[in-house]
């Protein structure tokens, strides 16, 4: 009887310490993203940090620190953090298509147009998707086909940024019409009277 009464105090307290540590982590994740949202990176990172050590599987933490990565120019470790999210759930396409945006800052657009299409693999509508992968194709001067991954960007949300990425790829190739089109209706979207 006494051990039995042992044993559920032992699983008890484990249960308790288990539910303090998610709920620390969670704390930590909540006050990290408040702060990552108002531009304040370094006590962001600070936060995010102690939700990951708290929980090393908080995938959403390892998330929100890859983005914070990201935002700074961090490529590296932001492609780290999505890759520990990634072992956890290969089913997400926007964590696919924040890889091969990292992947694209750091110019490796092999790498970076692979998550890209595997996160369109997974959700062909991805707007961001779509426009990163047309801004491999403009880095790399394919510019048809960044106008083709522009278009169906376009096709789902009209973006001002799109429309002039689009203009700059038609300008790229001497279409000036159709550029000066699609600056013009960036800048209708973006609420702005001329170029």
């Amino acid at each position: 009887m006494r051990k039995t009464a042992l044993l559920f105090l032992v699983i008890f307290v484990c249960c308790a310490c288990a539910g303090v540590t998610v709920d620390k982590s969670t704390e930590y994740l909540a006050k990290g993203e408040m702060y990552h949202k108002t531009g304040r990176a370094q006590k962001a990172l600070k936060y995010l940090n102690k939700a990951v050590a708290e929980d090393p599987a908080n995938a959403q933490a390892y998330l929100s620190r890859g983005s914070l990565f990201y935002s700074v120019g961090e490529y590296d470790n932001a492609i780290a953090d999505f890759n520990v999210v990634l072992e956890a759930d290969k089913n997400v396409p926007e964590l696919y298509a924040a890889l091969g945006a990292a992947y694209a800052a750091k110019g490796e657009y092999k790498e970076g147009r692979d998550a890209l299409l595997k996160s369109l693999e997974l959700y062909p509508n991805n707007v961001a998707a779509l426009n990163s992968l047309g801004g491999i194709y403009y880095s790399t001067e394919n510019y048809n086909a960044a106008i083709e991954q522009y278009g169906k960007a376009l096709d789902i949300r009209a973006v001002p940024e799109i429309f002039y990425m689009r203009g700059l790829c038609y300008e790229k190739l001497g279409m000036q019409d159709k550029a000066d089109a699609d600056f013009k209706q960036a800048d209708f979207l973006a609420g702005v009277s001329a170029r």
